[in-house]
């Protein structure tokens, strides 16, 4: 009989059009093929995402959702979480059927291992009555990175993520905006912090993307629990695409605060200083407020949500990425040097990377700098291209999928 593991997320992990969906399923193809478990996965779908298991790959054997929950029962977990000091995205991920459905399947599946994805599914960790092994997948340390989200002074302060479009709008808009918004994060990043703690002690290991970030977590809590497991790229052949001629683009969903708060400094603080002409893409989903917000930005395009991310890729000289507030690893950037791009980035953008900046990928803080290098890459085309293939070459080497599959052993699992 196999060894069996239950993998409980945040959101359904295909169509891999996004870096967390791409790390879920190549996590799970992990675990099948090297470690040879069973796959089975409890879903909270994203709050418009399809609730069936069409186009399921073949190593996840089971596909179960949890049950929907209201917007009523969300803001009345949302006020309880105000009142017990508990991170408030919690609350709406929380419920007393989604407990039980969840006992109910470990009791039918009989897992070994049980992963839970992200600080916001925790608490079902205390809901199991099996001795399954509880890994915790944090990803990265969200109270750093809300920390740095203040620091930088983002109009929008979401702690519900792309989760929160069920909210009733008044609801979403006091988590989201302005002054009360950022009041909440303040206290949200409180109490983040304390849970991260407080779970990953409960938890029998914990799973981080950055190596910086698992060695500070082991810090604080005194003990060898965290392992890094980072990013994989995978390495498709490069699409037979034509350069197009002073092009070059930023990849992200712009549903998402730390996305929009890039392409804000980007607009503002590095296009005005861009010789033109340029074209300057933007690939992702596009909420109508922020296209209307940029629409009249001087060569740029809004580009919507792809196919496929491959040709739009090598159609660009290079992609500017400078990341506005972030923690763990950014998928943008390894995926622009898996694409033999030049990635313009920030110290921010290349954390826990190790590229060797000029050779690699280039790194500046000063949106100066960036501009100019931008320039300078905008007359090179030869210059993009030394440098992509050198981009590529360190990914294929550093970021293989196998190699982050290695790291699972630290977990003893």
């Amino acid at each position: 009989m196999s060894r069996r593991l239950l993998f409980v997320t945040t959101r359904l992990p295909w169509p891999e059009n996004s870096g967390r969906k791409v790390s879920l399923t190549q996590y799970c193809r992990g675990l099948h093929e090297r470690y040879g478990y069973e796959i089975a996965l409890f879903v909270f779908p994203e709050w418009d995402g399809a609730r069936d298991a069409e186009g399921k790959p073949p190593f996840i054997s089971q596909v179960h959702f949890a049950a929907p929950i209201s917007r009523a029962r969300k803001c009345v977990g949302l006020a309880g979480a105000l009142l017990s000091g508990k991170p408030l995205q919690q609350a709406l991920y929380t419920s007393g059927k989604n407990r039980r459905l969840l006992q109910q399947l470990t009791e039918e599946f009989k897992p070994d291992v049980v992963m839970f994805d992200m600080i916001r599914l925790a608490p079902y960790m205390k809901a199991l009555r099996s001795n399954a092994r509880r890994i915790l997948d944090l990803d990265d340390l969200l109270s750093v990175r809300y920390a740095r989200q203040l620091k930088a002074g983002a109009s929008n302060v979401s702690i519900a993520g792309y989760y929160a479009g069920g909210l009733p709008t008044l609801v979403d808009r006091a988590l989201c905006r302005g002054a009360l918004g950022r009041l909440i994060l303040k206290a949200e990043q409180k109490r983040v912090e304390r849970a991260e703690i407080a779970y990953s002690r409960h938890a029998d290991g914990v799973v981080l993307v950055s190596a910086e970030e698992a060695k500070e977590l082991n810090r604080r809590l005194g003990e060898e629990k965290a392992v890094a497991v980072p990013l994989g790229v995978s390495l498709p052949p490069t699409p037979d695409v034509t350069k197009q001629p002073r092009t070059f683009g930023f990849v992200g969903n712009m549903h998402v605060a730390a996305n929009v708060a890039s392409l804000d400094l980007i607009v503002r603080e590095i296009l005005p200083k861009l010789t033109p002409p340029f074209t300057f893409e933007i690939a992702g989903p596009i909420p109508s407020d922020v296209r209307a917000r940029f629409k009249d930005t001087p060569g740029l395009t809004f580009l919507g949500e792809v196919p496929s991310l491959a040709p739009v890729l090598a159609s660009w000289q290079f992609s500017l990425c400078p990341i506005a507030f972030g923690s763990g690893l950014k998928t943008k950037v390894l995926e622009a040097m898996a694409a033999e791009l030049p990635a313009l980035t920030n110290t921010v953008g290349a954390e826990g990377i190790g590229a060797e900046s000029g050779k690699e990928l280039i790194v500046e803080n000063d949106p100066c700098a960036l501009a100019r290098a931008a320039n300078a890459l905008l007359d090179d085309p030869l210059a993009c291209q030394r440098i992509g293939r050198e981009a590529r070459t360190f990914v294929t080497r550093e970021f293989s999928w196998e190699r982050a599959f290695d790291a699972f052993s630290h977990l003893n699992l």
